[in-house]
């Protein structure tokens, strides 16, 4: 894990304490940090030490802000401006803030029916501006970066997407949709499905059955609570646009687009405990206990699934890569010829038997005008198919 992340880990735990104490209670809140700790394709993705995390720790902070707000405490609207801007500085899984703040403010007009939602509304609204106008002008001026990515992955129109092509052989692009939101459904609990990027998760169904029992009771007991109380309607909500996120973009299924809706998901997870923990019609000490057999099956069920995920990781080409270089080509530079910041460099320095004299990386092109023909060097291209 990159120590960097941890900040933001610590963020997202923190707040999800404080969220799940406004839906639930104290107790349960310190339950939703257990379950999200040990929840395994999180585990995974925390400690690939990977950028998607800073977004769910800054839209998880607006999102409790938010929620605050909708429940009548105290709440800075100038910070919550701030942080639904902020949303989208970062990876796209957070782009869903706009909307979720634009529905909290409209049930809150609805069900306080006071002007002063609007005024709360409109300082909001230009604090967001005010944090993005200076990339908003850039954007325009530019590069529109905002929709860059989505340009690159969208299901029917993304540049990497076969969609295009489909559509163009008469296939019809609603049912394109459909096939790949089935298969996203699927891969919740069907294995060798989803995952891709590279962070694949070794293909595993993104829940195992301990937490997809949990969650699917959770589902149901949100459904009930959104009657009485449509805050939880609106965990739902952040759980199934992230779910579009995932069914809207190219195959395979990249669960990193899913990972902003990992917080939320052990909220309703956590929502059975508070069940078994309400029941007053048994003792308090049998309660304590079932609480913590569920929980002991959950952590160990997650934590076998979480390490079952890493094993393939041990067959790493990066490492098969470092292993043969230093047997065949000691005491060389290594030039990497792919994007800056590639961080083949990193895994090199743990390799076994590391003998060589330096690593870098670089564009193709930049290399093919600046080799040093007196030097012995090892030159690795990365990603040969997009170099021709």
């Amino acid at each position: 894990m990159k120590l960097s992340l941890l900040p933001y880990i610590l963020i997202i735990s923190i707040t999800l304490f404080l969220l799940t104490k406004i839906y639930i209670g104290g107790n349960t809140a310190i339950i939703s940090v257990i379950l999200y700790a040990f929840f395994s394709i999180s585990l995974y993705y925390e400690t690939l030490g990977l950028i998607f995390v800073s977004s769910t720790a800054v839209f998880i902070l607006f999102f409790y802000l938010a929620i605050r707000y909708l429940s009548n405490f105290k709440t800075p609207l100038v910070l919550i401006g701030i942080l639904c801007g902020a949303c989208y500085l970062f990876y796209l899984t957070s782009y869903i803030a706009l909307p979720v703040m634009l529905l909290i403010f409209f049930i809150k007009l609805v069900r306080v029916k006071k002007i002063i939602v609007i005024r709360d509304f409109l300082i909001v609204l230009l604090s967001f501006l005010v944090v993005l106008a200076p990339f908003l002008t850039y954007a325009y001026r530019f590069d529109n970066y905002f929709t860059s990515r989505t340009n690159q992955v969208s299901l029917l129109s993304g540049s990497w997407s076969s969609g295009k092509e489909r559509i163009a052989k008469g296939e019809k692009p609603i049912n394109i949709i459909k096939e790949n939101a089935i298969n996203t459904i699927k891969c919740f609990y069907i294995d060798d499905i989803g995952g891709g990027g590279g962070y694949d998760f070794a293909h595993q169904a993104i829940f195992e059955k301990t937490a997809l029992f949990l969650f699917i009771i959770g589902c149901i007991l949100v459904f009930v609570f959104s009657f009485r109380k449509v805050e939880y309607f609106l965990l739902f909500l952040v759980v199934f646009l992230s779910y579009l996120e995932m069914a809207l973009s190219m195959p395979p299924i990249g669960y990193q687009r899913f990972i902003l809706a990992f917080p939320f998901i052990t909220i309703i997870m956590s929502l059975p405990f508070s069940l078994v923990i309400s029941f007053n019609k048994t003792s308090h000490s049998l309660r304590c206990i079932v609480v913590v057999i569920m929980l002991g099956l959950y952590v160990i069920n997650n934590q076998r699934y979480f390490l079952k995920s890493v094993e393939k990781e041990k067959d790493n080409n990066d490492l098969k890569l470092s292993k043969y270089i230093n047997q065949n080509f000691p005491g060389r530079r290594i030039h990497i010829a792919s994007y800056p910041g590639f961080g083949y460099d990193k895994v090199y320095y743990f390799s076994q038997g590391k003998n060589a004299l330096s690593v870098d990386t670089a564009y193709h092109d930049y290399y093919l005008h600046n080799f040093n023909t007196q030097e012995k060097y090892v030159y690795v291209i990365i990603f040969p198919n997009d170099f021709n």
